[in-house]
Order: structure tokens, then C-alpha cells, then sequence
């Protein structure tokens, strides 16, 4: 049997709404301390969708900046998976919205995957044995995380909330990321700690059991991993957790730091505060600033700490643990590039972060009044009374005889005007991707 090809991610781009309600503001309103939610959880920020962003939207949005800012040829990526919760169909995929919107080749195959937050790393494992079994063909895969975490106003969850998706392209050999080719370590338990009713827009969750599962499957994945790749804790220079909020991240590497401070029985290893500055922490600054993502917020940390750590990272080998409700939970690890070139100033969360802006509370209660009044039967017809923001991918528009509206934005525009050719087989032809998807 041939070796495997080295497989992983080659670019990676994020996309969050454009405003952002402060989580002192919300404590306020709540009757909270804020300490409560800016220690406890350990979020500062909390992205808000508004009524005209969605997951599709929001998944246009990620890919849409991965392939400009990263060249891609579409007529390479062969394969489309979206890792969502939060689809906006019970069987339409979001992938099928994008494919049309990119303008992918019709042989290009779509799904969507579920596995609540897991399901962008469900989507991840599979394309990269699917292009690892076309080594040598040039054919890549775009895996999109998009997520809008949604609870009940003034509930436990309602500061946990938060909003965006996350793409990325695997591919051979690529110059991000490869994942290290060893054993899966992958834990699976039937649990309810957090779920969603199809009769239900909000999610239910038990908080302090699905913290229980989240940490109990991360000590058996990680011991299970150990066991089967043969990499100890010093192997790793920075180790990523799957984020519902940032103290989760915290507690996880707590469990880590523990089980390795046990193990080496008194010898010397530095404090819990050390090595939890030097290995977590520098991945969690954008996740402080958007709030729970769902699916993609591992690959928001890992976005992250590339963009804030560049140079500092490449060539270091990382460990990530990714966690999904009800459950699934995976640990895995892959060895950054070499060059850090090769990514910088093309992933962009930082200046979509620093360009959102902030919502007083009113305003946060109208977007999600407004958000549900946009998403009922026939919104589009009667007019929802929201003008849509001209700076997106795609904006949504309401729903006219039960089929979702969407139309094309500013950034499309400016993405088609930046990007001139001569030849009609070479343009975007991005006005013909959105015949489907206008009125």
C-alpha cells in the first residue's frame, strides 16, 4: 500500500455579522454582575446576527474571502461540505446555496453534515480521505463551518451566544496545516446536554452536564490519542479546544495540565497560569470577541492563532480537540507550515472584528424581533420594513412561497470589479451564480 499523501488545510478565512453587543450590556440589562460574564465565561464581546444575515449568508461571506484573498481556482475543488446546526432547511443543504453562488462545477458533490458542534470537524475528516484517495489529481475541498448560536432572552445560555462561520480549503501538501497521520481518537456517548427541537428556534441545553461530557470526552480522547500516535504534552507548542465560551477552553486545559502534572510526579513543569498563557490563551482573543460560533469556533481559534502568531507558530506541531452535543468528540493534531508567509495578512478576522458596530440593548431585541418576522411565510411579499446592509456576500430578503430570497451585496460587486479579465470563460461571472436566487 503507498503512503498516505500529506493532507490538511491550505487556506482558511472567517466571516461574523457586523455588530456586536457587549456583554457588560447585556449583564446590565440582565441584573448581573459583569464579572459574571467577562471573567466567568471569560467573553467580552458577542456577535449579533442581523435580520438579513443567516447561516448561508454568513457561509457566503467565508468563502467568498478564502477563494479571493487565497487565488483558488474553483474548478479544483471538487467536493463541498458545510458543518452546521443552524441550517436554514429540514432538507435543502447550505452546501447546494454555495455551490451556486461560487459557481462550482456540477460535478462537484455537496452535503451538509450534523453532529451539533462537531460537525465542521465531521466535515473536515471526510474530505481529507477523499483527497487523499485522489493524490496526485488536484482536486481540493472547501469544508464551511456556519453557525448562529441562538437562546431564549434572559435564559443561562443567552450570553453564550454569538455568530459566524469559518472556511477552509484541504488539499495536498498544503502550506497551513497537516494533520498528523495517525490513529483516530474519537469518543461517542448517547447523551442530552444540549439539543434543539425541530418545533423549537432556541436550543436547550443543561449546563453543567454538558460541561461533564465535554471534559469527560476530552480525557478520553486525549489518553486515547497519546496511546496511539506516541506524542507526550511537550510535543505540542499550542493546544486548541472547542470553544462555547472561552472558559471551556480553560477548564479543558485545567484536565490537561492536571492528568501531565500527575504524570510527571513532582518534577519540575511550570505553573497552571504559565502554560496555560503560553499554550491556549493566544489562540482565544477572537473568540472573546464573537461569542459561541457552534461549529466552527475550534477553527476560529485555529484561524486565530495563525493571524496573531504568524511567524511565532510556523513549523510547530498543535493539538485540537474538537466537541460536539449529544455527543462526539475527537482529539487530533497536525504540524503548522514552515513559512508563515504563505497565510499572512489573507485570513481577515481581525480587521472584520475592529469593522463591526456596537449595539445598544434596544437594538439587540429588535434584530431578533425583526429576525423572526423575516423568517416567516411570505415575509418577502409583505415586506419585512429592514433595509439589508450593502457590505455582504449575500443578504437575505425574507421568504416568498416557502423559498428563502437571496440577493447578492456590495462585496460581491467589489470582489467582480476587482477582479477584471478578458476572456468570458475567465470571468467570475458572478452576476449568473444569483439567476436562482433572485425574485
Amino acid at each position: 500500500m503507498l503512503p498516505r499523501p500529506a493532507i490538511g488545510i491550505e487556506a482558511i478565512a472567517a466571516a461574523f455579522p457586523n455588530q456586536y453587543i457587549d456583554l457588560g450590556t447585556l449583564a446590565e440589562a440582565n441584573n448581573v454582575d459583569p464579572g459574571k460574564y467577562y471573567v466567568g465565561l471569560g467573553v467580552n464581546r458577542m456577535a449579533v446576527p442581523a435580520p438579513h444575515e443567516d447561516s448561508v449568508t454568513l457561509a457566503a461571506g467565508a468563502a467568498f474571502q478564502l477563494i479571493h484573498n487565497n487565488n483558488v481556482d474553483i474548478n479544483d475543488i471538487g467536493t463541498l461540505i458545510v458543518g452546521t446546526e443552524t441550517s436554514v432547511d429540514a432538507a435543502k443543504p447550505i452546501a447546494v446555496y454555495l455551490h451556486g453562488l461560487l459557481g462550482l462545477s456540477p460535478s462537484c458533490r455537496t452535503f451538509d453534515t450534523k453532529h451539533a458542534c462537531y460537525g465542521g470537524t465531521a466535515a473536515l475528516k471526510l474530505v481529507a480521505d477523499w483527497v487523499a484517495a485522489r493524490s496526485g489529481s488536484g482536486k481540493k475541498a472547501l469544508v464551511v463551518t456556519t453557525d448562529i448560536a441562538r437562546y431564549e432572552v434572559e435564559s443561562p445560555g443567552e450570553p453564550t451566544q454569538g455568530a459566524g462561520a469559518v472556511a477552509m480549503l484541504v488539499a495536498e501538501n498544503p502550506s497551513l496545516l497537516t494533520f498528523d497521520d495517525f490513529p483516530e481518537a474519537v469518543y461517542t456517548q448517547n447523551v442530552m446536554d444540549f439539543w434543539r427541537p425541530h418545533y423549537l428556534n432556541t436550543a436547550v441545553v443543561l449546563g453543567h452536564t454538558s460541561i461533564e461530557c465535554y471534559l469527560e470526552a476530552l480525557e478520553q480522547t486525549y489518553s486515547q490519542y497519546q496511546e496511539l500516535s506516541g506524542l507526550k504534552w511537550d510535543d505540542y507548542r499550542h493546544l486548541l479546544f472547542h470553544v462555547p465560551f472561552p472558559k471551556m477552553a480553560y477548564k479543558g486545559f485545567k484536565l490537561l495540565y492536571d492528568l501531565e502534572a500527575k504524570h510527571r510526579n513532582g518534577n519540575p513543569f511550570p505553573s497552571f497560569e504559565e502554560a496555560f498563557a503560553h499554550s491556549a490563551e493566544p489562540a482565544l482573543w477572537a473568540n472573546r470577541q464573537v461569542g459561541n460560533i457552534y461549529s466552527g469556533s475550534l477553527y476560529l481559534a485555529l484561524a486565530s492563532l495563525l493571524e496573531r502568531r504568524g511567524p511565532e507558530v510556523a513549523g510547530t506541531r498543535i493539538g485540537l480537540f474538537s466537541y460536539g452535543s449529544g455527543s462526539c468528540a475527537e482529539f487530533f493534531s497536525g504540524r503548522i507550515g514552515p513559512d508563515a508567509s504563505a497565510w499572512a495578512g489573507k485570513i481577515g478576522v481581525g480587521e472584520a472584528l475592529n469593522n463591526r458596530r456596537e449595539l445598544n440593548y434596544e437594538q439587540y431585541l429588535q434584530f431578533r424581533e425583526e429576525a423572526d418576522l423575516l423568517n416567516q411565510e411570505d415575509s418577502y411579499l409583505n415586506g419585512s420594513g429592514f433595509k439589508p446592509a450593502d457590505d455582504r456576500a449575500l443578504s437575505f430578503h425574507g421568504i416568498r412561497h416557502h423559498e428563502r430570497v437571496y440577493k447578492p451585496g456590495g462585496l460581491v460587486k467589489h470582489l467582480e470589479a476587482s477582479h477584471p479579465a478578458t476572456k468570458e470563460e475567465e470571468r467570475p461571472g458572478l452576476d449568473k451564480r444569483f439567476d436562482d436566487l433572485r425574485p
